[in-house]
């Protein structure tokens, strides 16, 4: 594993296995919560489910999902304790409006902001184009990431984030995970592991 590192964000290369990467991939798109992304409207075009947990849920996000128990061992920072989880799917020509992540509100009604946000690129096409992840503070440009698939990213979650339209012949697949830091009296609204999808009821 390879790290670049500067103060608004991380990247480590050759994150997995090739194989397990692969593997990923295979059970991502066949998982039967994969539909419309049920994140909010600045995700056009994009497909995903979510899973929120507590890091006392991690075992039962292993058991209902046992290919994700790798990335999990790998990605989540041990001083986290909530997590939101996204496979996310994106095709040509779809694209991330700037936001700032805080998809736990919704359960905890106030805006929490994560202390992290990692993000897997688990499938890269080789002839996309676009697809930069665009990282900003009070209005600067801190950051331009060019996806590379098999890299694990990190970045401050209190950046404004968005993603430049893809152009691509397939689908590019990520792993975002906000991951947040906060006394578990604020967050008792948040369960312990709960899966979202706009495939059927969950």
């Amino acid at each position: 594993m390879e790290i670049t590192q500067n103060k608004y964000y991380s990247l480590r290369s050759k994150a997995f296995n090739p194989n397990y990467l692969k593997s990923l991939e295979q059970e991502i798109l066949a998982s039967p919560y994969l539909a419309e992304s049920k994140l909010s409207e600045h995700f056009a075009e994009t497909q995903g489910f979510s899973i929120v947990f507590q890091r006392s849920g991690i075992e039962m996000v292993a058991k209902q999902f046992p290919f994700l128990q790798p990335y999990l061992q790998t990605a989540l920072m041990p001083q986290c304790n909530v997590f939101y989880l996204n496979p996310l799917i994106v095709q040509s020509r779809a694209y991330v409006q700037p936001h700032v992540d805080c998809s736990i509100a919704q359960y905890c009604h106030q805006t929490v902001i994560p202390k992290m946000v990692s993000v897997l690129y688990v499938r890269v096409p080789s002839d996309m184009e676009g697809g930069e992840l665009i990282l900003t503070r009070k209005g600067n440009q801190v950051g331009k990431i060019q996806p590379q698939e098999n890299t694990l990213l990190y970045f401050h979650g209190s950046l404004t984030h968005s993603v430049n339209q893809v152009r691509t012949s397939q689908s590019r697949i990520s792993l975002v995970c906000e991951q947040y830091v906060g006394d578990l009296t604020q967050y008792q609204q948040i369960p312990q592991f709960q899966i979202e999808s706009k495939a059927y009821a969950v």
